[in-house]
Order: C-alpha cells, then structure tokens, then sequence
C-alpha cells in the first residue's frame, strides 16, 4: 500500500511540474537590522513555489522557504554556537508587467516558524556551567520579491522578509529588538 501511495504522489508530482508552475530556488539570506537575529550569519535558504492561479495581470500561488542561520559568541566566561531553522509558508502575488515580461514583482504574507538550539559552556559565581538549549518562536511573515528571467526557466531574484514574533519568551522584553527579525535572501531559481 506504501508503495501504490508513493507511485501516486509521484506522478502527481511530475504532473504538477510538467505544467510549468513550479519552482524551486536556491538563496543566500542575510540578517539584517537592528533585532535579535542580526548578527547572525545566513549559510542557505531552499525555496518552493507554485502557481495555481494565473490571471491576466496577476499571478497568485503559494511558496515555501527553509534557511538556516548560525551565531556563535567566543568570551572569556561563556561560548556557545547556536543553530536556526526558520519554516516559512505563505501565499503569494506576483505582478505581470507588460512592458517588462522578464521582470517579476510579487508580495507575499505568511508565518515563520522558527528553532534555536544553542550548545555550548559557561561560568557562574559556582563554577562551569553546560549550555544545552532549545527555543521555538514565530510570527507573521511579509516578504516583497523581485525577480528577472534569465531564460524561460532560470531567473535571479532578490528578497526581503519581515517577520513579527507573536510569542516572546517569559522574562524577554516585548520590544521591537525582541520582536522583529529582517532577512534579505538573493539568489536563483529554475520553473518546471
């Protein structure tokens, strides 16, 4: 049953991308600003998009974006490496202009998920201490995009995303260093 299950959402897979709504993206994302998460380092972020409603001015779809950030801080009394996954899913609308067929401007609103794990040691007034946590925040997610077609399938884009925490953690400030995180993502992508 297993594999009759995989058979199926296979071909269905092809289907979709045999209809030439879909892309996958590659990007490079950069913390930016003033906020908790600007001083991290962007290493990847892996996109996924598909068009399911293609009007005359408008295209409307939904995407789907995973990038991973790394931090580590090197004193004297503490060190410790931490580890973020972000998960954003969000619907999205992209403008057809007709002047300008290559150029793609889109608007997007989803939600972030985002996972810290941070590893690593420190020392208290007693003595050494272990660092072994794990946080989960998120948020609202807006993101403005543009990209250029390179050819009928490869195009370049540029990216920014605002995220809005919802759910600070008990005893951190509600402010907006604590409550905002901004990435710039620049990268390619290829329609199936």
């Amino acid at each position: 049953m297993k594999k009759i299950i995989t058979l199926l959402l296979f071909v269905l897979a092809l289907q979709t991308l045999a209809q030439e709504k879909a892309s996958v993206e590659l990007n490079y994302p950069i913390p930016t600003g003033e906020n908790f998460i600007g001083n991290y380092k962007g290493l990847i972020d892996v996109g996924f998009k598909y068009r399911f409603s293609d009007k005359t001015d408008f295209v409307f779809g939904a995407s789907l974006n995973i990038n991973y950030l790394t931090y580590s801080l090197n004193e004297p009394d503490i060190r410790f490496d931490t580890k973020n996954y972000n998960f954003q899913p969000r619907l999205f609308g992209e403008l057809k202009l007709k002047g300008l067929p290559r150029f793609h401007p889109a608007l997007g609103l989803g939600y972030t998920f985002m996972k810290f794990t941070s590893k690593g040691n420190g020392f208290t007034g007693e003595g050494p201490e272990s660092i072994n946590e794990s946080q989960s925040l998120s948020g609202i997610n807006y993101n403005i995009s543009f990209s250029f077609d390179f050819t009928k399938k490869m195009f370049a884009q540029l990216q920014y995303d605002g995220i809005k925490i919802g759910n600070t953690p008990l005893g951190v400030p509600d402010n907006k260093y604590n409550t905002t995180a901004n990435l710039i993502k620049f990268g390619l992508g290829y329609r199936f």
